[in-house]
């Protein structure tokens, strides 16, 4: 699988340290399921993952919470980045470990600065290769979503997570509550469903270790 990668990818810290300094950026901390933004306000902020994780997640009219994507060290997000927004659900990135934050006004992200850095182009460079990795990620997810049995559906998560990790054990990173809401099925039917693959000799959970043996 390609390495993933990040908005800091051959950027050094002082280089860094000076663009945000050019930019005017802010930094924030945010605490496990503090809300970080709500799409739909026109914000033109983008925020750049520093340390932490966080989720984009979908709450629908009904109340029914989605799982979108995970966000790591590294990640780009905002709403004016983003396919996800919509006018029947709300769409919230919500941070899911300690977070750190910085976020910068998207104008500055697409446009030269006054003082020409040289690293603002791998800065826009990464950005864009970041974009083209999430259309990649949608599409898996996609994929996963297609799938028409709660077993299939874990089956082809698994695979894929297998394959990222290139290994048949890796760690889930989701809560099994979480991970019900990633797939769109409800808990108690995946629980039993994963109790029927273990004893079948599909796969092994140990609360978020997996064994995945690949046939």
């Amino acid at each position: 699988m390609p390495a993933k990668v990040s908005i800091l990818d051959h950027i050094s810290q002082e280089e860094y340290k000076r663009m945000m300094v050019c930019f005017r950026a802010i930094e924030r901390n945010y605490m496990p399921g503090e809300i970080i933004t709500t799409f739909g306000q026109g914000s033109a902020l983008v925020g750049i993952l520093l340390d932490g994780e966080a989720v984009v997640m979908r709450t629908h009219s009904d109340g029914r919470q989605t799982i979108l994507e995970q966000l790591e060290e590294g990640d780009i997000f905002g709403e004016t980045l983003s396919a996800a927004a919509s006018e029947t659900s709300l769409i919230q990135i919500i941070s899911y470990k300690r977070t750190r934050i910085q976020f910068i006004d998207y104008g500055h992200l697409v446009k030269r600065c006054s003082n020409a850095c040289s690293f603002h182009s791998q800065l826009v460079s990464n950005a864009l290769m970041l974009i083209s990795q999430k259309a990649v990620q949608l599409s898996e997810r996609l994929d996963i979503l297609s799938q028409r049995t709660i077993r299939d559906k874990l089956l082809s998560y698994f695979s894929l997570l297998s394959r990222k990790n290139q290994s048949e054990s890796f760690d889930l990173p989701f809560t099994m509550s979480d991970l019900a809401d990633y797939l769109s099925v409800d808990r108690s039917a995946m629980m039993r469903e994963l109790k029927k693959m273990k004893e079948e000799g599909l796969v092994n959970v140990n609360k978020k270790a997996v064994t995945f043996p690949v046939n």
